[in-house]
């Protein structure tokens, strides 16, 4: 998963994170952030999307980056920057999302969820040509030694990184919509 598309999906995430515990989010008189349902759903940041996005960054830096930048070049605190800003995105998305919820547009947050999903497919087609190919950033911008996406380690990789997202998003949405439930 390139950057922009775990970006989006964090919004997304968060989106999707607060239509599934809307009843507790109207229910209660807390901050959305104090709830149940953010709690796992800032786990599920902590411990599943944005180490994924480490991965990436770690293992296939300049892939992750587009290309747009050598990632040798990258300070470590633009990094841990852009790891936070992750992590903020996912908190806004959620809040976004509850503030919707509690005014009774769980419409609007699902049609704002699906144009983040879209954003977060976009990739695929407008840099469709970065992505086929896996190399450093030299190699990309000298046209030499890049492997295809599908011959190497890295469709392992992604295909291994897209499942844990897809499950522990799973149970992130399945786990907060049931004790959200349970309060009704």
């Amino acid at each position: 998963m390139p950057l922009p598309t775990v970006l989006c999906l964090a919004f997304c995430s968060g989106l999707a994170a607060a239509l599934a515990a809307r009843n507790e989010i109207r229910l209660s008189p807390r901050h959305p952030l104090l709830t149940r349902g953010f709690a796992a759903y800032a786990i599920f940041l902590g411990l599943v999307l944005v180490p994924i996005s480490l991965y990436f960054y770690l293992f296939h830096g300049d892939w992750f980056l587009l290309y747009l930048w050598d990632v040798r070049e990258v300070p470590s605190a633009i990094a841990l920057v852009g790891f936070v800003v992750e992590f903020a995105l996912g908190v806004s998305g959620f809040s976004l999302g509850a503030t919707l919820v509690r005014s009774q547009r769980d419409l609007v947050a699902a049609l704002a969820a699906c144009a983040a999903l879209l954003a977060a497919i976009a990739p695929a087609g407008l840099a469709g040509d970065r992505l086929a190919v896996v190399g450093s950033y030299a190699q990309f911008h000298g046209g030499f030694g890049l492997a295809r996406f599908d011959e190497g380690a890295m469709l392992h990789g992604a295909a291994l990184m897209l499942v844990v997202f897809l499950v522990g998003f799973a149970f992130t949405l399945v786990r907060v919509g049931a004790a959200s439930r349970r309060l009704t």
